[in-house]
C-alpha cells in the first residue's frame, strides 16, 4: 500500500488509566461530543451496559472511522447516540446537546474506571493537523444539521480526499488534481457557514414592519415594535435556524433622510451591514403608496428578496409592486413560512452529497487555495507541498492570494 494512503495511522501506547473528556461547551447546544481514551473493550463490558450498536456488533468489532448509531444505557432509559472509533484506543461519542445526556454518559464511564479530565488535559494519540481541525470545528456546530456534515468530515472524508489528491499528483494525473482541487474549493464558502451563520439583513424605510418580520422569523420578540419612525437606531441581531441551517438576522435602522445624528449613524451602519451580508431582505409596506426610499432600495439591491408586508391590509401599490415580491403579513404570520423557504433557497442553493469532502477550517481553505494556485500555474512541486501541509498542519495558514 502506498505510504500516502497509509498516513492516517494513530499509534498510542496501552492506556493504563482510561480518560474521558467533554469536548463541547456545557449548556445548550445541538450536539455534545465526548472523547474517550481507552481500549474499545471498555464499552463491551456486560456488567456496564454502556453502548449497544444497532448493527449488533460490539465496539471492538466496529471498524476504525466507522460511524455507528446505537443506544446508551439500559433499554428502559436508553439514550440515542452516535459512536465512532477514531483510532484503536480513541472513541468519540456524540449525543444530544445540553447537560443531561452528556452528564449521564460521563458518569457511566467514570463508574467503569474512566478518569474525567478537562479536554485540554486529555492524553492524545498522534493525529494529523487536518483531523484535529475537523474535530475542533465539530465542537462549534450551531445546529444538528451542520453537526452531521462536520461529523462526516471529522470521520475521515476530508482526509481521504486530500490523500487521493496526493496520490493523483504522485501518479502525474494533473488534470485529475485540477478537477479535485476545484471541487474542494467549490465547497469552501459552504464549509465556512457550517459554523458561522449566514448573515441576512432586513432593510426598509421606517414603519414598514422590519422588526415585526424579524420577530416572526425568529419566533420570539427580539426587536422592539413601535409605530414611531426611528425606533431601531442600532443593528439588532437574532440567531435562528431555518431548515437546520444557521442564520443571523439583522434588523437595521429605517432608511430615510434625517437631521438626527444618532439616527443617521444607525442608517450608515445599516448600509454597511447590507453590503457585507450574504442576503438582503427589502421590506415594503404594501398598504401604503410607494415612496422614493422604497424605489431607491429596489434599485440599489436588485439581488435582494423583496418582501411586500401587510398583505392583510388593502393593496396601495397595485401594478407598481414587483412581480417577484413575497406577499406576507409579519403581524399575522401569513406566508412567513414560504418566505423562510425562499431565504434558505437563496442562501443554500446547492447542498453537498453525503460523501462530499468539504474544507471546514480557515487554514484548510487557505492551503486548498495555495495548492490550486500552484496547480493552475503548473508549479506541481509547490502544489504537492501545500497538500502535504494541508494534511499535516505543520505550517501556519498562508496569506491569501
Amino acid at each position: 500500500m502506498s505510504a500516502l494512503a497509509n498516513e492516517k495511522t494513530s499509534s498510542v501506547s496501552v492506556v493504563r488509566v482510561p480518560q474521558v473528556a467533554l469536548l463541547t461547551a456545557r449548556g445548550r447546544g445541538a450536539v455534545a461530543t465526548i472523547r474517550v481514551l481507552a481500549p474499545a473493550s471498555l464499552f463491551d463490558q456486560s456488567a456496564a451496559g454502556l453502548f449497544v450498536a444497532v448493527n449488533g456488533r460490539s465496539v471492538v468489532e466496529q471498524a476504525v472511522d466507522r460511524i455507528v448509531f446505537g443506544h446508551w444505557g439500559a433499554p428502559a432509559a436508553a439514550e440515542d447516540v452516535v459512536l465512532c472509533r477514531v483510532a484503536e484506543q480513541l472513541t468519540e461519542i456524540h449525543c444530544h446537546g445540553g447537560d443531561v445526556a452528556s452528564r449521564r454518559i460521563l458518569g457511566d464511564l467514570e463508574r467503569v474506571g474512566c478518569q474525567i479530565v478537562p479536554w485540554q488535559d486529555l492524553a492524545m494519540p498522534q493525529e494529523c493537523g487536518l483531523d484535529a481541525e475537523c474535530r475542533e470545528v465539530l465542537t462549534q456546530a450551531p445546529t444538528l444539521r451542520t453537526a452531521s456534515i462536520l461529523l462526516k468530515q471529522a470521520s475521515g472524508i476530508l482526509h481521504q480526499a486530500v490523500n487521493e489528491l496526493r496520490l493523483s499528483l504522485a501518479a502525474g494525473q494533473q488534470s485529475a488534481v485540477l478537477r479535485q482541487l476545484a471541487e474542494l474549493w467549490r465547497w469552501a464558502e459552504f464549509g465556512r457557514h457550517l459554523t458561522t451563520p449566514w448573515q441576512v439583513v432586513i432593510l426598509g424605510r421606517p414603519n414598514v414592519g422590519k422588526s415585526s418580520l424579524m420577530n416572526a422569523l425568529a419566533g420570539f420578540e427580539r426587536a422592539i415594535v413601535f409605530d414611531q419612525p426611528g425606533t431601531t437606531r442600532d443593528v439588532i441581531t437574532a440567531d435562528i435556524a431555518l431548515e437546520g441551517w444557521p442564520v443571523t438576522l439583522l434588523d437595521t435602522a429605517g432608511l430615510r433622510s434625517t437631521d438626527s445624528r444618532l439616527e443617521a449613524a444607525g442608517i450608515e451602519l445599516a448600509q454597511a451591514q447590507a453590503r457585507a451580508a450574504d442576503l438582503r431582505l427589502v421590506v415594503l409596506d404594501r398598504s401604503q403608496p410607494p415612496e422614493a426610499t422604497d424605489l431607491e432600495l429596489l434599485q440599489s439591491w436588485p439581488d435582494a428578496l423583496i418582501v411586500a408586508n401587510k398583505c392583510d391590509l388593502p393593496d396601495a401599490w397595485g401594478a407598481k409592486l414587483p412581480g417577484n415580491a413575497h406577499g406576507i403579513s409579519a403581524l399575522c404570520g401569513e406566508a412567513v413560512d414560504q418566505l423562510a423557504e425562499s431565504i434558505v433557497q437563496a442562501l443554500v442553493s446547492e447542498q453537498p452529497l453525503a460523501g462530499q469532502a468539504i474544507p471546514v477550517h480557515p487554514r484548510q481553505v487557505a492551503f486548498v487555495d495555495r495548492a490550486q494556485a500552484a496547480a493552475l500555474n503548473g508549479d506541481w512541486p509547490a502544489c504537492g507541498l501545500a497538500l502535504k501541509q494541508l494534511l499535516r498542519g505543520s505550517e501556519p495558514e498562508p496569506p491569501s492570494r
